[in-house]
Formats: C-alpha cells, sequence, structure tokens
C-alpha cells in the first residue's frame, strides 16, 4: 500500500489536471498590429542661401618700420609721442641726435673748398701771366729769326765777320728755350687746374654728404602711426645701425585668415594671374569681433588677397583681409584694435540660389534625403554643397518642392519602406482612445433596465 497509494494519487493528479485544462476558458487572441517607425517631416522649400564662413586670424601692422639710426652721436632730445603705444603724425621729430661733428664737418669743409676756390683763381692769375709771356717769346722769336736771316746774308756778303752771325744764332737758341719754357708751364696749367677742381668736387660730395647726416641727426616720421617699441631713451650714445624702436603706419591693418581649402572655395574669391589682376569689387566682406574682451567690439573689412602658398604643416592657405582706420573712434569699437590680437571673422562668401537648407543629419551618407509619399520612405539622390555643425544646403536634380522631408534617422530605411508621421500616430491614439470611451458608456436600454429594477425593489 506505501508504493501503490503515491502512484494512484498522481495518476489521480494527472487526470484532474487534464480535466481542468481540457474544461478551462480559453485565452482571447490580440489581433495583429504593425508596428511602423514614427518619424517626424517638414516641407521643402527652395531659397536663396549666401554661405557664411568663420574664422579667427592675428592683426598685424600693413606698414612697419624698425627705426635704425643712420649716424653716431648722443641723444639729446625725444618727443613725448615716441612711448610705446603713442601716436604721432607724419613728419613728426620723435627724436634728435647730436649733431656738432656733423656742423664742424661742415664748416671745414666749406674752408677747404674756399682755400681750393682761391687757389685756382691764383692759378688762373699765373696762367694769363705765362700767356702774355709766351705770347711776347713768339714775337721776340720770330725777330730772331728775321735778324739770323738777315746776318746770314751779309756773312754770305762777306759784309760782317762770322762770329757776329753766331751770336746771333746763339740768341735765337735761347728765345727758342724760352718759348719751349713757357709752352710747358702752360701745358702743366691744365692739369694743375683739374686737380684743384678734383678736389673741390670731392669736398663738395663730402660736404654733401655731411648735410645728409647732419639731417639724419633728426629721426622723423615717414607717416602718421603709433610706436610699437622703444629701444633708446635720452642721453644714450648710438652709433649707426643701432636699433631705436617700431612704429607702425594706423591707416589699415592686414588680419590673415587660414581657411581649409573647401573653405576657401565656397568664398568664390577670383584668382589673381601674373597677367590677370582680379577685381577688387567681387572680393567678400568680413565682419570683425573681439575673442577675449568682456566688450564687444566690431570692425568691417575686405578680403584683399591671397597667400602665395598653402602652410606646409596643416595644408590651408591663408586669406589676407584689411581693415581701414582702425584706430579712430567710433561706433561700436570700445577699444582700438591691437597688433598680435586675434580676432573672429564672418565672411561672406558665395550665393547660392534655389537650393535647401536642412537640419544638419538630414542627408543621409552625404549623398541622399528621405521623403515621405503616401506612407512610404522615398530615396531621393542630392548633391551637398556646403556642411556646417546646424544646416546643410543641397541641391537636387529632381523635383523636390513642397515634398515632405522625413528629419528622424532611419538609416536602414529602404525605398517603400512603410513609416507612419507623428501627427498621423497621434490622431490614430485619439480615436482608438474615442472608440474605448463609447465602449465604456453604457447603453439606454441598460439605463433604463437599471432604474426599472431599483424601482422595483423600492415597491417590495
Amino acid at each position: 500500500m506505501k508504493v501503490i497509494l503515491p502512484i494512484l494519487i498522481l495518476i489521480g493528479a494527472f487526470f484532474l489536471a487534464k480535466y481542468f485544462i481540457a474544461t478551462g476558458p480559453e485565452a482571447k487572441k490580440k489581433p495583429f498590429v504593425e508596428r511602423l517607425p514614427v518619424i517626424e517631416v517638414t516641407s521643402l522649400k527652395p531659397e536663396n542661401y549666401t554661405v557664411k564662413l568663420k574664422a579667427s586670424g592675428i592683426v598685424r601692422a600693413g606698414t612697419q618700420t624698425n627705426l635704425v639710426s643712420e649716424v653716431s652721436g648722443r641723444i639729446l632730445k625725444i618727443s613725448d609721442s615716441f612711448n610705446e603705444g603713442s601716436y604721432f603724425t607724419e613728419d613728426q621729430t620723435l627724436l634728435t641726435i647730436d649733431s656738432s661733428d656733423y656742423k664742424n664737418i661742415l664748416a671745414i669743409t666749406s674752408s677747404d673748398i674756399a682755400g681750393s676756390r682761391a687757389s685756382l683763381d691764383q692759378l688762373a692769375a699765373e696762367e694769363n701771366s705765362i700767356k702774355r709771356s709766351f705770347k711776347l717769346a713768339q714775337n721776340n722769336l720770330r725777330l730772331g729769326k728775321a735778324e739770323v736771316s738777315r746776318k746770314r746774308n751779309l756773312w754770305n756778303k762777306k759784309l760782317i765777320a762770322r762770329s757776329v752771325l753766331d751770336a746771333e744764332e746763339q740768341k735765337l737758341i735761347q728765345l727758342q728755350q724760352k718759348q719751349e719754357d713757357l709752352q710747358g708751364k702752360l701745358n702743366s696749367f691744365k692739369s694743375r687746374k683739374l686737380a684743384i677742381e678734383s678736389k673741390i668736387n670731392a669736398t663738395l660730395a663730402r660736404q654733401k654728404q655731411e648735410r645728409l647726416n647732419l639731417s639724419r641727426t633728426t629721426i622723423k616720421t615717414p607717416y602718421s602711426g603709433r610706436v610699437l617699441q622703444k629701444n633708446v631713451d635720452i642721453g644714450q650714445f648710438v652709433s649707426k645701425g643701432t636699433a631705436l624702436g617700431i612704429i607702425y603706419a594706423t591707416d589699415f591693418v592686414y588680419v590673415d585668415l587660414p581657411l581649409s581649402l573647401n573653405q576657401y572655395e565656397l568664398l568664390g574669391i577670383p584668382e589673381t594671374f601674373q597677367n590677370k589682376s582680379a577685381s577688387t569689387q567681387k572680393l567678400p566682406k568680413v565682419n570683425f569681433s573681439s575673442t577675449n574682451s568682456r566688450k564687444q567690439s566690431t570692425w568691417e573689412g575686405q578680403v584683399v588677397r591671397t597667400s602665395a602658398a598653402l602652410d606646409s604643416e596643416s595644408r590651408q592657405i591663408k586669406v589676407i583681409a584689411r581693415i581701414e582706420n582702425p584706430f579712430v573712434a567710433k561706433a561700436g569699437v570700445s577699444a582700438p584694435v591691437r597688433i598680435g590680437q586675434y580676432l573672429d571673422a564672418d565672411i561672406n562668401g558665395k550665393t547660392f540660389t534655389n537650393v535647401y537648407v536642412l537640419p544638419a543629419g538630414s542627408v543621409r551618407q552625404n549623398k541622399e534625403v528621405l521623403l515621405y509619399k503616401n506612407g512610404k520612405v522615398h530615396v531621393v539622390p542630392v548633391e551637398v554643397l556646403v556642411n556646417t555643425s546646424r544646416q546643410t544646403i543641397i541641391r537636387s536634380a529632381e523635383e523636390i518642392e513642397n515634398e515632405l522631408l522625413i528629419m528622424t534617422s532611419l538609416n536602414q530605411a529602404t525605398e517603400g519602406m512603410k513609416v507612419i508621421t507623428l501627427e498621423e500616430k497621434k490622431n490614430n491614439l485619439k480615436k482608438k482612445n474615442k472608440k474605448k470611451s463609447d465602449k465604456k458608456k453604457p447603453k439606454k436600454s441598460d439605463v433604463i433596465s437599471l432604474k426599472h429594477t431599483k424601482h422595483l425593489i423600492g415597491t417590495s
């Protein structure tokens, strides 16, 4: 019995469970509901889009000059404008170097010139005297020759002695010798005159150089500008070649803006060739603003040219923008621009017409967009023109104006896949909830029956 009883209990439990399963209520089967991806859509409208490129660059002077002493001497005077950060005007004297040595040299050279000219005058007087003596010697020689000829005729006729003819011939030789001596002196005057004139010219040239050196003792500004650096002070001795300071012009400054080649192409800058210059009217405008400043300052500029080569490391190209009169007080400027300052730049690039501006991420794989048509996905290939952190600008060969763009990310979506918009989903839920609420409301016959039952119960 100990073995049979448990077996009988198990057998009875098995058949009892089988009975309950067979006679129990059946579970209700839920109807199949297709779950579609829910998407958000927006209508596509073509528009014109102007590229706005952001960049930053360093301000540098348009014209910068290293002031170098061209003479030697002690600094006697320094202008108040020759201090770092000070402004100056064109042709203003910044500092003065001692000019005593150059004035003394000018006085000495003037004396040398005066002495040389006096020597030249004396030489001219001597030359005139020698010329008169030379003419007299020529006349005497001519008379001597005639006298010798006359006495030779007399000697030939045996009218005079040979000694008389010899004496006359000896006088003629002396006259010839005197004429030759005078001729030699006349010839020497030319070289002596040239030597004195050369000395005068050399002294004049030296005097001109000393006058130039004298003018260089006064350091004047070649333009209106500002002092960037001051290296000397009053009383200091400077020699030729000493760096006095650095100044720069304030009429304009340059800002170098490094851009990638893709960004550069979006600017549409006309290229400059050796035989063809670019039109400045087509160069883009630039709006600058200070980066690290509590008070915002803005400046307007324009791209004027590009660098001749790419940066060897970053492979970027520098676009050079110019700001006119950045040191003049004007509205929107709380402080003047500073050399070496970083500025943010907004550059106006190309303008694209009849394009579509989409939210970033709306273009799949950077080559196609998904449209919503009749409850299904329609894949359209597009050309991406510009990509920014917030927007993607496209152009499509297929007409997509007023079509519905799917903004929800559907990486695995294919052509013809069924989807449902968020608005349609909400409308379907409203309809479903309305049906449920209608089912829960009691029917009119049920309400009447309930009232009748309550009446009977109250009567009894």
